[in-house]
């Protein structure tokens, strides 16, 4: 079977409709060994995304929508995709999130020696 152009115009007019659907919440990631010099850097981080806010609350972007709540008492932070594209899987989000979430942590933890536990 051959395609032809008119074929094209169909895909694009389908993937204009995929782009409005949005998906249900992603699983919540908790991380503990999160100290108050980590969760500065993750906040300051979030902000080169347009994401900030204090130490919890909900705030959505470019078509995704977060919510966390810190906990300094007992050096937890708890994250979670609560909406975006159907076309971006969880997994995509979660792994993306805890990458970024160690990566700070590792580097701001070390004389503190916190722990990642995600």
């Amino acid at each position: 079977m051959q395609l032809k152009f008119s074929d094209a115009r169909l895909s694009d007019n389908f993937i204009e409709t995929v782009r409005g659907w949005v998906m249900a919440g992603c699983e919540g990631l908790t991380f503990h060994g999160v100290n108050r010099a980590a969760w500065s850097a993750i906040k300051h981080a979030a902000g080169a995304y347009g994401i900030s806010g204090g130490d919890s609350g909900q705030a959505s972007r470019q078509g995704f929508s977060f919510s966390w709540s810190y906990h300094e008492s007992s050096k937890t932070l708890h994250l979670q995709c609560i909406d975006g594209p159907e076309l971006v899987p969880c997994s995509e989000i979660n792994a993306r999130l805890r990458a970024e979430v160690q990566q700070v942590i590792v580097a701001t933890n070390d004389a503190d020696g916190g722990t990642i536990i995600a």
